[in-house]
């Protein structure tokens, strides 16, 4: 018996000390690959603090919108994730990514992340790098609610939302948080636990070797950052605020997964069915692939879009 808890111990202890080693690389190394980070885009002062902005695509053309590309939550690096789905736009259109505080090349504020704050750094950001819409939000996940946010409050900046898998305000449920869940994360990344590529694993679809490196180091640097964690908190306030304002009166372009097939999230997929019949001017395509359907669809997806776009002479 003694021999036994010895043996616990032992592991205990070995455990104890490989997460103290982890954490003492791990932010070293970032103090090394700060260094090594070269911003692709513009940087924007909102708030006293720095946005980026991504711009690549055809040049302004009158009347016809640009597609800005929101980010879903806790997206490392939108600028290279997104890259394999926007990079078969450009040809046609405008495309604008937005890298919200906290994510990307942006700075982390520790400003309070409410929709409505949100949006108007958004907005902001767009402005001031030169790109004045109308706009076509192309919204993954979560930043769904600062797009339906956007259409609402400022109409005449937003033409249209295509959804990638987008949250809808029913998608949240207090009673259900994840939060405990998203705060143990929180910890592991503080650690570095997201440099074992076995625990986090990044895309790499469509980038060059450099932009691979800036993919890691922006995901070493930005996983579950303040920012992002404080939007985790708040997305059910947010999500309440967006319930109340309603569906816009706009073109909408929702595709829905079905997460691979993942037990457990026929609430996510029964809350976009709900939205989309709540308008007449909402087209859903259901796909049979994971929440990232940009990783598996791209191509699909930007065949979808384009068509979608033309059906509106833009």
């Amino acid at each position: 018996m003694r021999v036994v808890k010895i043996g616990i111990l032992v592991i205990l202890l070995s455990v104890l000390l490989f997460l103290i080693v982890m954490s003492i690389y791990h932010h070293v190394m970032l103090l090394i690959e700060r260094k090594n980070i070269r911003i692709s885009g513009t940087l924007v002062e909102v708030e006293g603090n720095n946005m980026n902005i991504y711009v690549e695509g055809v040049d302004k053309e009158q009347g016809k919108p640009i597609i800005v590309m929101l980010s879903g939550s806790g997206v490392a690096a939108p600028l290279y994730d997104y890259k394999e789905l926007y990079s078969k736009l450009t040809n046609e259109y405008r495309v604008a990514v937005v890298e919200k505080f906290g994510y990307g090349y942006s700075d982390v504020s520790g400003i309070e992340r409410d929709v409505a704050r949100m949006v108007k750094e958004d907005r902001e950001a767009l402005k001031k790098a030169g790109e004045k819409g109308p706009y076509v939000l192309m919204a993954h996940s979560m930043s769904a609610l600062e797009a339906i946010y956007w259409a609402d409050t400022y109409p005449n900046e937003v033409n249209a939302i295509i959804g990638l898998d987008m949250a809808v305000p029913d998608s949240y449920d207090e009673n259900n948080s994840n939060i405990s869940k998203i705060t143990f994360l929180k910890i592991t990344t503080f650690i570095g636990i997201h440099r074992i590529r076995a625990f986090y694993q990044i895309n790499e679809d469509g980038l060059s070797k450099k932009e691979i490196e800036q993919h890691r180091y922006l995901t070493y640097r930005n996983a579950l950052n303040n920012d992002v964690y404080e939007e985790c908190k708040t997305v059910y306030e947010n999500a309440k605020i967006v319930k109340e304002i309603g569906t816009p009166d706009i073109p909408i372009l929702m595709f829905t997964s079905n997460l691979g097939g993942s037990s457990g999230w026929e609430s996510w997929v029964e809350a976009q069915n709900n939205f989309a019949i709540q308008s007449d001017k909402c087209t859903q395509i259901k796909l049979k692939c994971g929440h990232n359907l940009h990783y598996y669809e791209s191509e699909f997806l930007s065949e979808q879009i384009k068509e979608f776009m033309r059906q509106y002479g833009w």
